[in-house]
């Protein structure tokens, strides 16, 4: 049985993932990460790249890219999601003298729309439209449900007297005696008043919830925004139920290799069913902790000593193929770990953050002589004498 999240008392706080400026066409993106691994000391010829990204075929380009910059198809550190396979350090370290590992979860973008999460599938018959990135629309989809449920489960009113209530769903409190198993647990003591004594105590109750008057942050809150509160049932919370007054207690639903991300993603899940974007955000929150657990097993093992190695984590965003455009792949850098064989500089003994990261980048040629003709490679091998393959006797 997994280990239902409950909500935390220290907080953590994810570091702001900018997009806006930052996203680098992949043919222009990975020349310059090959040249920028050459200034770092990297050998030519002797690279070895692996990608961490999911398995859909939108990310093929990237990968095709990979192999024609680097000369070689890439080594797969990659699961669902964006999830990298840290056992697989070994492995990949074993393919080359040097070694680079790209990591991204990718999320679809629509340009003409400005709305993240989807893509055209364009091997499905007519127009098919789907989650960009299935594996996180599916670890999300159940949580956002739940909030979409709570939203309009959620009462705001006022009584006689001038008193600002919400009531409840018994579903949502978590009561000493019978607390929450699975599902949204609200805050009440960012929403109600609080007893002199510290209790939360209702004002009434229904038969299926709890009557609250509000606390005077919340009350102020909820006024700022123009809100006119109504008598009798009141109305739905809808928009005024943000992330700061629920969280999640929910065994996991994941039972595959995607559990991983379901862990990654169930702490900030109140800011993902929030957001506008729900992909982009979760997204943005994999790579993020995907970035610092690769990099501890990194620095915990060996696999890597004595070598050249970059890691770099990013988000791809796939734009779909429309009449104007082929279908291309974005990459936002994130974050990046560096270790050089000769000693790694001082400038680079800590991660290389997401705007200094951006600019070693950008300072790179695109050009890259050392790139790879796939077309006459793949008539090399055309051209080549066909081998007389046998059964070992």
């Amino acid at each position: 049985m997994n280990t239902p999240y409950h909500q935390a008392h220290i907080i953590r706080k994810l570091a702001p993932f900018k997009v806006d400026g930052l996203a680098i066409p992949y043919p222009e993106f990975v020349p310059k990460l090959y040249n920028f691994c050459i200034s770092l000391g990297f050998q030519k010829g002797l690279i070895m790249p692996s990608r961490a990204f999911c398995s859909d075929e939108n990310q093929g380009w990237p990968i095709i890219l990979l192999t024609k910059h680097f000369g070689t198809f890439p080594f797969n550190h990659g699961r669902v999601g964006g999830i990298v396979a840290t056992s697989r350090h070994g492995p990949h370290s074993h393919h080359g003298e040097d070694s680079v590992l790209v990591q991204a979860s990718h999320v679809g973008y629509d340009p003409h729309s400005g709305i993240y999460g989807t893509c055209t599938r364009p091997k499905m018959q007519g127009t098919c439209i789907s989650a960009s990135c299935g594996k996180i629309a599916h670890v999300i989809t159940p949580y956002l449900e739940r909030y979409k449920s709570a939203r309009t489960r959620v009462f705001l009113h006022r009584d006689d007297k001038g008193n600002r209530l919400i009531t409840v769903k018994n579903a949502f409190i978590d009561f000493d005696i019978h607390p929450v198993k699975n599902g949204i647990v609200f805050n009440l003591e960012n929403i109600v008043k609080i007893n002199p004594d510290g209790k939360i105590v209702p004002m009434s109750a229904i038969s299926t919830g709890q009557t609250y008057e509000v606390s005077e942050k919340f009350r102020k809150r909820i006024d700022a925004t123009g809100y006119k509160w109504k008598t009798g049932n009141g109305e739905m919370i809808g928009d005024h139920l943000t992330a700061d007054l629920f969280y999640f207690r929910q065994e996991f639903h994941e039972t595959d290799e995607s559990l991983l991300l379901e862990k990654n993603l169930i702490e900030f899940m109140p800011t993902i069913v929030t957001s506008p974007n729900p992909s982009l955000r979760a997204a943005k929150i994999n790579i993020q902790l995907e970035f610092v657990r690769t990099m501890n097993s990194i620095r915990r093992g060996k696999e890597y000593a004595g070598k050249n190695l970059l890691y770099i984590a990013g988000l791809n965003i796939d734009i779909s193929e429309q009449s104007d455009h082929p279908a291309t792949t974005y990459f936002v850098p994130w974050a990046a770990h560096i270790e050089l064989r000769g000693g790694t500089p001082a400038e680079y003994e800590h991660p290389v953050e997401q705007d200094r990261l951006f600019e070693l980048i950008m300072a790179q040629d695109i050009e890259n002589p050392e790139q790879a003709d796939l077309k006459e490679q793949i008539g090399r091998m055309l051209a080549a004498p066909r081998f007389d393959i046998r059964s070992p006797k």
